[in-house]
């Protein structure tokens, strides 16, 4: 097969993805970050209303807007076992925990405690901007009655939310050293810097991915507090971080370093930057808002009269237990999808209601990337659209492999009811869903048994991170679950796909992803996932590293390498360059809003 040509294939890209309109090059031409430079003059200094809606909805309105909801999105049916959050939990727990922010702009505030007690000024005055699971449900809410009622995503409501989370040290200091030992992650009370050679991380000092080279979390720049500010309008989303850190200046605070994230534009959004959609297989939470039947934390769509009703929350997605992400509440047991495991209590009394925080800068090597794969695909004779999605597991557009082995069906990777509906080992059945309005039902081809990784290699990123029905080195798949995150990542720098014309110096440019989860445990979530399943060549499954993120950890030759199916015998490939390459984060806990002020504040 004759080799494809970089720039054709990213031509290719960009057509099916949809290129950038003029008034969205903004993205290309400048980054979010120069951009708030450029209009920082231009902006005032006062601030939205952070943690609610531009227009604030009443309690009233709030009422109104529930008994709405029940008739406009008919998603879920009672399942009275599963637990209830309390007012008190639901207003104390972080919102980007539990629902998640899911806004188009972001921006990540590190710094450094210099002096504690101005440090503890600043978190009271911070602590009421602090948005709650509480405030964005009511948002999402208000969003999804909208949107029915108006038959569009465009939705005329508007939202600027805060979140903060603090790093061991910062415990010790703010609080003290007993309260930080107290924690029983070990990983957390060490730190990401400490951990980085554990994790894979390279450790040649002159390697760009070294922790000594990292933007911020290396052994002499780690941050002691994370800001996340969130928002779906730029200018209002800047204004907050303007007057935080103006704030964060008088309050014995100094900025290690600031980084914008941006969701890509136009057709592009959902995208990370290699070009594939990202996302999509989060977990579902078990719980209700209420103690009205169908008030779910996670909406609902699978008919009751499914058996597969008491485990999927929507096609393929799985409900665990909240404990796996808040500490302190009931987590998923490991040896029954269904059951759930008593709360963890390896934490401080004021630590319930938090989650530990992982946030890893990656910067993506675009073009590293797709080289490997256009050259790797004419050597074993498969076109490199096909091959790179091998890779991934999925097509560009979100579509799974396992259920369009041969070419990308972009409404299906459109389809958030069914892109995520497949097994691995066992064919894939249909679900039974209740009606939902204006969708015409999953009759895209399902996916085939997979057992021996034909279609989807087991190498593939998301096979690698989430086995699903495939037995794993732990034996039952019920485990799985409890080594499920909370992704909330986003994009930095500008995009290569849907520019046109790639000029050397946007080739240059820095881009990449804010990677950030949560987890009741950083130890055996996170790093599991990262340590003993993708850096694995043998575990989950056998078939090499994963080739998105997996790193071979050791201090010589880090080469990788993946084994591919193709006929008449697999094909052992190396991979010499490391296109996903860490640049800095850290590991943090993001507790529950009463105790910034009470007890961090006190």
């Amino acid at each position: 097969m004759a080799k494809e040509n970089l720039d054709k294939i990213i031509a290719e890209l960009s057509k099916a993805e949809g290129e950038i309109k003029p008034q969205e090059r903004g993205a290309v031409n400048a980054t979010f970050g120069e951009r708030a430079k450029q209009a920082k003059k231009q902006r005032s200094k006062v601030a939205p209303h952070v943690g609610r809606p531009g227009a604030e909805p009443k309690k009233d309105q709030r009422a109104a807007a529930k008994k709405l909801e029940k008739v406009a999105t008919p998603f879920a049916l009672s399942l009275e076992f599963e637990p209830v959050f309390a007012e008190n939990e639901r207003k104390n727990i972080q919102g980007n925990i539990i629902p998640g922010f899911n806004k188009d702009y972001q921006y990540f505030l590190f710094y450094r405690i210099k002096t504690v007690k101005k440090a503890k000024v600043w978190l009271r005055w911070i602590a009421p901007l602090i948005s709650s699971m509480e405030d964005v449900l009511a948002f999402n809410r208000l969003y999804r009655i909208l949107r029915y009622r108006l038959g569009s995503k465009d939705v005329p409501i508007k939202a600027t939310w805060v979140n903060i989370a603090f790093s061991n040290a910062a415990v010790a200091k703010l609080v003290s050293k007993e309260a930080a030992l107290s924690f029983g992650d070990q990983s957390y009370r060490q730190g990401l810097a400490a951990r980085s050679e554990y994790l894979g991380d390279p450790t040649n000092p002159r390697s760009s991915g070294n922790k000594n080279k990292w933007v911020v979390g290396g052994p002499d720049n780690e941050a002691d507090i994370l800001v996340i500010v969130a928002g779906d309008a730029e200018k209002a989303m800047l204004d907050m971080v303007d007057q935080i850190k103006t704030e964060a200046d008088r309050g014995g605070l100094t900025l290690l370093f600031e980084q914008a994230g941006e969701t890509l534009p136009g057709r592009l959004r959902g995208h990370e930057h290699f070009g594939f959609k990202d996302g999509i297989s989060q977990p579902g939470v078990r719980g209700r808002a209420s103690d009205a039947a169908d008030d779910f934390i996670t909406p609902r769509y699978i008919d009751p009269t499914d058996p597969r009703s008491d485990l999927f929350a929507k096609p393929g997605q799985l409900l665990v237990w909240p404990g796996q992400f808040i500490v302190g509440m009931q987590r998923q047991s490991p040896e029954d999808l269904f059951t759930a495991a008593p709360e963890a209590t390896n934490f401080p009394n004021w630590a319930r209601l938090g989650s530990y925080l992982v946030c890893r800068r990656l910067r993506q090597d675009v073009k590293a990337f797709w080289e490997f794969a256009i050259d790797t695909a004419a050597s074993i004779g498969l076109p490199a659209r096909k091959f790179a999605s091998m890779l991934v597991g999925r097509w560009p557009s979100g579509a799974p492999i396992s259920r369009t082995p041969g070419a990308d069906i972009p409404d299906l990777g459109a389809d958030d009811l069914a892109n995520n509906h497949f097994l691995f080992d066992d064919a894939t059945r249909p679900s039974n869903l209740i009606p939902v309005p204006g969708y015409p039902g999953d009759t895209y081809p399902q996916a085939a048994a997979d057992l021996l990784g034909a279609v989807c290699p087991h190498f593939a990123h998301v096979r690698k991170v989430n086995p699903r029905d495939s037995a794993t080195d732990l034996g039952k798949i019920a485990d799985s679950l409890t080594r499920m995150i909370m992704r909330r990542g986003i994009p930095f720098g500008p995009p290569l796909l849907g520019v046109g014309l790639l000029r050397p110096p946007l080739w240059k440019k820095e881009r990449g992803l804010m990677f950030l989860c949560y987890q009741g445990s950083i130890e055996d979530q996170f790093e599991f996932l990262t340590r003993r399943w993708s850096n694995s060549t043998v575990q989950p499954n056998v078939g090499g590293h994963d080739p998105v993120i997996g790193q071979e950890g050791s201090q010589g030759n880090r080469d990788r390498f993946i084994v591919v199916p193709t006929s008449p015998k697999p094909t052992t490939v190396k991979i010499k360059d490391e296109w996903v390459i860490p640049t800095g984060g850290g590991y943090f806990f993001a507790p529950p809003i009463e105790s910034i002020a009470e007890v961090l504040g006190a």
